[in-house]
C-alpha cells in the first residue's frame, strides 16, 4: 500500500497482510537508480517512510521497482501519482518522455532527439536574459543563460515531463528537464540564471520555483547579484598593501594552478562576469578552469574575486 501523512505530507510504502513479512529494508529501483530504504515501524503493518529524494525521484521516474527477499513488485507510475500526487495539482502522471539534447540554443530552449523524431523544447516556468559577452559581440545561441544551461544539458540524456499544456504558440514542445534526478529548471533559478515565468495552465512546480527564486534573490546569485560589488581591484592599496603588486600568479595551463598558488580564480560566464574563486576541497575545483591563481583566500579576496558556493 502507498500513502502519505495527510498532516505532513511524509509519503511511505506499507507492506500489509495478516501473513506479510517484516523486513528491516526494501531496496526501489527506478530507471537505473536503486534506493534501499529503512524499516520506520511495524505496529500494524511494515511501514517505510520515504525521504523526499527518494519519492520525487519515483515520481519523475520511466519505471519503478521494489525488490523484497522473496519476489519484486512493478510500481505503476498511474498507481505512484495517485497516492502521491500533491492535492493541489492532477493526480494523473504526466507524460514522461526521454531524448538526447543535440542542441542548447539558449538559456530555457533545447532541441532534443526522441527517437522517431526531434523537438524544440521549451523549459516551463523560467525565463532567461540572454546578454551577450561584450568581447564576442552578437552570439545567436550565446549569453550568461545560455553558458548556464549548457553546462548541465549539453549532450545530456535527459527526461521531458510535460504538464497541461503541452506545446506554446510557436509549436515547441513545453517540459521540465530532467538530468538524472536533477531538474534543470529549478536548477537554473536556483543560480540565479533564470527568472520564474509562470504561464497558466502548466504550474505543477511553480511553488519549488517561487522558493528557490527568492533564496537565489536572498543570497544575491546571478541575475540578482549586486553590480556595486567590486569584481577588479580599483586601487594599488586593494591589490596589495604591501608590495603595490596584484596578487595572484597567471595559470600553469588550462586547468591548473601552480602548487604553491593552488586557489583557482574565474570570472564566471554566467554570473555577470563576477570573480569567483575555487578552493581544493571545493566541489567544482576539478572543473574549473582559472583565470588566475592565488596562495590565500586572502590573497584572492584582494583581488576581488569572491568565495564559491559550492
Amino acid at each position: 500500500m502507498l500513502g502519505s501523512d495527510p498532516k505532513t505530507g511524509q509519503r511511505y510504502i506499507e507492506l500489509v497482510g495478516q501473513t506479510a513479512p517484516t523486513y528491516p529494508t526494501i531496496d526501489i529501483t527506478c530507471d537505473g537508480r536503486r534506493w534501499t530504504v529503512p524499516l520506520t515501524r511495524s505496529e500494524d503493518g511494515s511501514v517505510y517512510e520515504l525521504s523526499r529524494t527518494i519519492a520525487e525521484g519515483m515520481l519523475t521516474a520511466i519505471a519503478c521497482r521494489m525488490f523484497l527477499p522473496d519476489q519484486e513488485i512493478a510500481l505503476a507510475r498511474q498507481q505512484l501519482w495517485a497516492a502521491w500526487a500533491s492535492a493541489a495539482g492532477d493526480s494523473g502522471a504526466p507524460h514522461v518522455l526521454v531524448g538526447q539534447v543535440v542542441e542548447v540554443i539558449n538559456g530555457n530552449t533545447i532541441r532534443v532527439n526522441l527517437g522517431d523524431r526531434a523537438e524544440t523544447v521549451r523549459y516551463i516556468g523560467i525565463n532567461t536574459k540572454e546578454t551577450n559577452l561584450p568581447t564576442r559581440g552578437p552570439e545567436p545561441s550565446g549569453g550568461e543563460g545560455a553558458e548556464a544551461n549548457r553546462e548541465l544539458v549539453a549532450r545530456q540524456q535527459i527526461r521531458l515531463e510535460l504538464d497541461a499544456q503541452e506545446r506554446d504558440r510557436e509549436g515547441r514542445l513545453l517540459a521540465y528537464v530532467y538530468v538524472a534526478d536533477k531538474m534543470v529548471n529549478a536548477e537554473l533559478v536556483r543560480r540565479g540564471s533564470a527568472e520564474i515565468m509562470t504561464v497558466q495552465p502548466n504550474v505543477r512546480h511553480r511553488d519549488l520555483f517561487v522558493t528557490l527564486e527568492q533564496e537565489a534573490r536572498d543570497e544575491k546569485r546571478g541575475l540578482w547579484a549586486d553590480p556595486s560589488e567590486p569584481t577588479t581591484p580599483t586601487s594599488v592599496a586593494q591589490a596589495g598593501p604591501t608590495t603595490g603588486e596584484r596578487p595572484g600568479v597567471p595559470p600553469e595551463s588550462a586547468w591548473t594552478c601552480p602548487v604553491s598558488q593552488p586557489i583557482k580564480g574565474n570570472r564566471s560566464t554566467y554570473s555577470s562576469g563576477r570573480c569567483v574563486f575555487h578552493v581544493p576541497d571545493g566541489e567544482l575545483y576539478g572543473a574549473t578552469k582559472p583565470d588566475r591563481c592565488y596562495a590565500t583566500v586572502d590573497n584572492a579576496r584582494q583581488d576581488g574575486c569572491q568565495a564559491a558556493r559550492r
